[in-house]
């Protein structure tokens, strides 16, 4: 079965009319989802563009593309959209991680309705899979919105807090900036807790200081909470991952219910919302979405192109995680 390579609907063998719009606008002739260059040609340049500097950005490396007549060509600078391969390196199932990510962003689109980077899954003209994600920083004429991650507004970096800068943190202390630096910030801090807690469901373990950031509007001038970017299950390649990048709490905070399982569970979370200041009613009602959807996930998942073994894995992962937010040891859900 042929699926839309955005949102993956299927009986669609290229981007539906709805993803082509969100992705490229009113672009004519349609963009093609196969890339017009190899992936050799691609390691290529991006050791052109590197130099001796060539990394790996969490577990994947990633490279500007812009639109040029039709189709999405690699550039040094300027472009509106990230491409991001199968990483080379030692973790487990790398060949599985652009499609990973792609999944992992659809689920919280549609299945939890959170707002992410517009995303796609390509391929290079040989067929491998890799992810594409347009720029929300970006603007059609060139310019570009001011951002800055939550390592960049708490002042962390290597050289102040050392090589653990984005994760010596807790996702508190980012809810008490978004407080400080965000007009609206009862809305955005609704938004910031159901992504802890999505990225807690999916086994997201690098949900760290400078995977969340604050984005400027650039006809009032004031700052909000950028779409969801850089989702993936961590697991399925790090099997020993952390559950969360960060403490949910500030201070060596624990809740009872940490004290006696070792793990974040309902009660945590509660713990986590009334600390942000949400109302009762909403954040139950997010938890339970959470908890009450895991036939939905399965769903997603069944329709990506991961293989049957990362499949099982990931909807394993899921279960696991809604077991865990399922449990409250005071009997408050």
């Amino acid at each position: 079965m042929t699926r839309c390579p955005g949102c993956l609907k299927p009986d669609h063998d290229t981007f539906c009319p709805k993803c082509h719009k969100a992705l490229f606008g009113p672009a004519r002739p349609r963009v093609p989802a196969v890339l017009p260059f190899t992936r050799p040609a691609y390691d290529k340049e991006k050791l052109a563009v590197t130099a001796d500097r060539l990394s790996i950005s969490g577990i994947q490396t990633k490279i500007s593309l812009a639109l040029v007549d039709g189709q999405l060509q690699m550039v040094n600078s300027g472009g509106r959209y990230i491409l991001k391969p199968r990483p080379h390196g030692t973790f487990l199932r790398l060949e599985a991680a652009p499609v990973n990510e792609h999944l992992t962003m659809q689920i919280a689109r549609q299945v939890f309705g959170i707002s992410v980077a517009d995303n796609a899954l390509v391929t290079f003209q040989d067929g491998e899979p890799a992810y594409l994600v347009r720029r929300f920083d970006v603007q059609a004429d060139g310019t570009k919105s001011l951002q800055e991650d939550f390592a960049q507004i708490a002042g962390r970096s290597p050289e102040s807090h050392g090589a653990n800068f984005k994760y010596d943190f807790s996702y508190e202390a980012i809810g008490d900036l978004i407080r400080q630096h965000v007009a609206t910030y009862r809305v955005d801090l609704e938004r910031f807790f159901t992504l802890v807690v999505f990225n807690y469901l999916v086994n997201n373990g690098d949900a760290h200081a400078k995977n969340f950031s604050l984005i400027r509007d650039d006809a009032t001038g004031q700052y909000h909470l950028t779409p969801a970017y850089d989702l993936l299950n961590t697991r399925l390649h790090l099997p020993d991952e952390t559950r969360t990048a960060l403490e949910l709490f500030q201070d060596e905070f624990e809740t009872e219910s940490f004290r006696a399982n070792a793990f974040y569970a309902y009660d945590d979370f509660a713990e986590l919302a009334k600390r942000l200041g949400l109302v009762e009613s909403r954040y139950k009602r997010i938890l339970e979405t959470f908890i009450g959807n895991g036939d939905e996930v399965e769903a997603m998942i069944d329709a990506s192109a991961l293989s049957d073994e990362c499949k099982g894995l990931y909807k394993a992962h899921v279960r696991d995680r809604i077991r865990a937010l399922s449990h409250s040891l005071t009997k408050i859900r």
